[in-house]
């Protein structure tokens, strides 16, 4: 297919670039302003792109939406329209994309943000046979129609299918766009992706045939390449519908050697912090889930970031990215030696290497969602019919199954003392909505699952607890606004202490170092005597807790709403240090950690690994 000239019809240019919000898990950009300058200036050049431009930075919803509207509606049948975003994306429950303005709620986009969906329709209306849509923002590979699946539609397989409309986007679905090396506020850099474009119009290296222009396929193949030869973690897809290329640019000067064998730089990304780039430096961030994530699991040298219905699996010491699992099920998997075990078709126990992605020999045996655990080379699992089992995860066999009775089970199995502990919730009469329904704690022996004993609290339990073999932490109901933790021997089912809480538990508490230490909804961090309950010390943290409290040696780690995690002595609550993230709410899991390594997923789901002594 030979390049047409750069054509008859007007060659128009709608820039827009958002980098400033007011909501707080938006984080400011540096790129988008100096990524619509970039492009301004390559295709206003008389001898590179011919185009008219219009540029909006930093501008409303209305006024966006407005601008798009007039961009599309009053082309011309013979026009060339390049539309460009650089911004953060946004994905809804639905796989839905918007591009973020400065006042978008990232929780309700489709009343705040701009969604892909207008711009479609907005193409649809449009005359011109040659539209380009060029997105620079996070999951920005959903913008292309189709790209539901694990990969965007393809180019290639529509190249003959349409009438020159074309989506190029920084990345797949799944990946986030990345910003520039910025040396300082005031000189921001391009994103690595817009840079790449830039610079191929720019200097004439992406005309990859030689003939003196630059054609849409040209460019595409030249930036896809330039961002692989540099290590940058993002995937340019292409898709749409197009008979012809389409001519972009011309050659401005002689080529030079190409740029992109120049030597690799580091990216970074669309929010502060590491780049993803695979090298021996710390500390390091690299995109896993699409979004929100629970906190990971480390099993056999894998980091394991569980988004709903999906795993998503790493190397710990490579960060190699294993296969993706995809679960049936919503629920929290259980982990040992690099297996994953969770409820697959037909609630039916599945068993799945965590490295290669493939089925393990399992028993068959219906397992419920959620209520999985590993102790030592045991998996406990709750059955729909009210059983509990005790199968060995080196034989695969079961070793016991003991019946609970008509209550269903609410937590994970836990053990502690030689006894497997569950909570377990009394149904309710049919059609009775007012009195809730009546949890209890039992225990069976962890050898032959024989009953040993129940306690039924006087109050409502949470289902959000701590077990260790010295005691049974439950969270119980006090009044409407006032919750109690109630210790219980995990031995006997004894009550030892109660302790209320001046407000509600933010998130479950956690039983490290001979302490129980919890945050409430009030922002106080607090610190108990194990043995006794006694108060050791209360501090204030600079936001609500969002994931269980959690400890490396004698030094405690917390993560709070106001994007910071902060170590804490453990015995004596005196502040350490602290770190700048925002992690992914988790009000039963917490963080992975060894000796030397934190691991964490934050909000946006990017893993991170920190070092235990976090600088301030």
């Amino acid at each position: 297919m030979t390049a047409s000239a750069l054509g008859e019809g007007h060659r128009r240019a709608l820039l827009i670039g958002t980098g400033t919000y007011d909501h707080p898990e938006l984080s400011k950009l540096l790129s988008p302003e100096a990524d619509c300058a970039g492009l301004t200036e390559v295709l206003r050049d008389p001898e590179i792109g011919q185009f008219e431009v219009q540029k909006l930075v930093d501008a409303d919803r209305p006024t966006l939406e407005r601008a798009i509207e007039e961009f599309f509606l009053t082309a011309r049948r013979d026009d060339v329209c390049l539309l460009y975003f650089s911004c953060h994306g946004v994905r809804n429950r639905s796989d839905k994309l918007y591009f973020a303005v400065r006042n978008t709620d990232p929780e309700r986009p489709a009343h705040s943000a701009i969604s892909a969906s207008f711009v479609h329709d907005m193409m649809d209306e449009c005359r011109a046979r040659s539209i380009v849509v060029v997105v620079d923002c996070c999951y920005s590979g959903l913008f292309i129609p189709g790209a539901k699946g694990s990969e965007s539609a393809g180019f290639e397989e529509v190249l003959a299918a349409g009438h020159g409309r074309v989506i190029v986007t920084a990345g797949t679905r799944m990946q986030r766009a990345w910003e520039g090396e910025h040396a300082d506020a005031e000189t921001p850099a391009l994103s690595r992706f817009t840079s790449a474009i830039v610079e191929g119009l720019r200097s004439g290296d992406a005309d990859l045939n030689g003939d003196g222009l630059v054609t849409l396929q040209e460019l595409f193949k030249y930036t896809s390449e330039r961002l692989h030869l540099e290590g940058v973690e993002q995937t340019p897809r292409m898709g749409g519908e197009i008979q012809y290329d389409i001519a972009l640019a011309r050659v401005k000067k002689k080529r030079r050697q190409r740029s992109s064998r120049t030597a690799k730089t580091t990216p970074s990304r669309r929010a502060a912090g590491a780049s993803p780039i695979r090298r021996a430096e710390v500390p390091w961030r690299i995109s896993a889930a699409s979004g929100s994530a629970r906190q990971p699991v480390l099993s056999d040298g894998t980091l394991v970031v569980h988004e709903k219905y999906s795993l998503h699996v790493f190397d710990a010491e490579s960060r190699r990215r294993y296969p993706l699992i995809q679960t049936n099920y919503p629920g929290t998997a259980a982990f040992h030696s690099g297996i994953a075990y969770l409820p697959g078709p037909g609630s039916l126990l599945r068993t799945v290497d965590l490295r290669t992605g493939k089925p393990r020999r399992s028993p068959r045996l219906q397992v419920c969602d959620g209520l999985l655990s590993v102790s030592g080379d045991t998996l406990y699992a709750t059955s729909p019919d009210g059983f509990l089992h005790s199968i060995d995860v080196r034989s695969e066999g079961v070793r016991w199954s003991q019946g609970l009775g008509q209550p269903a089970v609410c937590c994970p199995p836990e053990v502690a003392a030689g006894r497997v502990i569950v909570i377990t919730e009394e149904s309710r009469p049919l059609g009775d909505t007012t009195n809730p329904a009546e949890k209890r704690v039992q225990a069976v022996l962890e050898v032959t699952g024989q009953p040993i004993w129940s306690y039924r609290p006087e109050g409502p339990l949470s289902g959000e607890w701590a077990v260790t073999d010295s005691g049974i932490y439950l969270v119980q109901r006090v009044d409407f606004s006032r919750q109690s933790i109630v210790a219980v021997d995990p031995a006997t089912g004894e009550p030892l202490w109660r302790f209320e809480a001046a407000a509600d538990l933010a998130v479950a508490p956690a039983a490290v170092g001979g302490l129980v230490v919890f945050g409430d909804v009030e922002n106080r961090l607090v610190a108990l005597d194990a043995k006794s309950g006694a108060q050791l010390w209360e501090r204030k943290t600079k936001g609500r807790v969002l994931t269980r409290p959690f400890a490396v040696g004698d030094t405690l780690f917390t993560a709070d709403r106001a994007a910071t995690l902060t170590a804490w002595t453990l015995q004596v609550g005196r502040k350490l240090r602290s770190y700048d993230v925002l992690l992914s709410s988790d009000s039963q899991g917490a963080p992975a950690c060894n000796d030397d390594w934190l691991y964490l997923t934050d909000s946006h789901g990017d893993l991170h690994a920190l070092p235990t002594k976090l600088r301030a």
